[in-house]
């Protein structure tokens, strides 16, 4: 833990011993300072406290945590953030939509084992972000078309993307 999470630490247990809970503001910033600084372990810790505690992260929130796994290729953990998120009430948004594709695009690239299941995933995703009328950044688009398309049929895998996208 660096420095600075040390004084927050710190300001916490003040606040705690001053008889000062924290609430569901306290967490989401704890928690995201965590997962920014690449510290997984306790910002899935201080989420489940604030969980317990009854409080509902935000969005941002979990797409920090839903980004830490998917970059770690726990696209199933990730998966079943947002499942989460969305039984209390939490919508997903665009960026949510796009960490998850992304993520299940790079894990196609690594495991070639399981490369159908993970487009397909990533292609799920995509439908299911376009019936929601949300639009997808260009960089989903790019991984998302590179790694359907098949050798030398990038711009092919990129009009039937696009295609897919237009006819919500």
């Amino acid at each position: 833990m660096t420095g600075s999470m040390h004084k927050v630490q710190d300001i916490l247990s003040e606040m705690k011993d001053s008889g000062f809970l924290p609430n569901a503001t306290t967490y989401d910033i704890l928690v995201s300072c965590h997962g920014k600084i690449g510290n997984t372990k306790e910002s899935v810790r201080l989420y489940c406290e604030m969980i317990t505690k009854s409080f509902i992260p935000r969005t941002s929130t979990y797409n920090l945590l839903i980004n830490n796994f998917s970059k770690a290729g726990k696209m199933k953990q990730a998966m079943e953030l947002m499942n989460e998120m969305q039984i209390r009430g939490v919508l997903p948004n665009s960026s949510t939509y796009d960490i998850l594709i992304t993520g299940w695009c790079e894990l196609s690239y690594l495991e070639n084992s399981v490369k159908k299941s993970c487009q397909a995933e990533a292609r799920r995703l995509f439908k299911e972000m376009s019936d929601k009328f949300l639009t997808p950044s260009e960089s989903t688009i790019y991984h998302l078309s590179t790694v359907l398309a098949k050798p030398g049929r990038v711009a092919d895998a990129q009009r039937v993307l696009n295609k897919l996208y237009k006819t919500r």
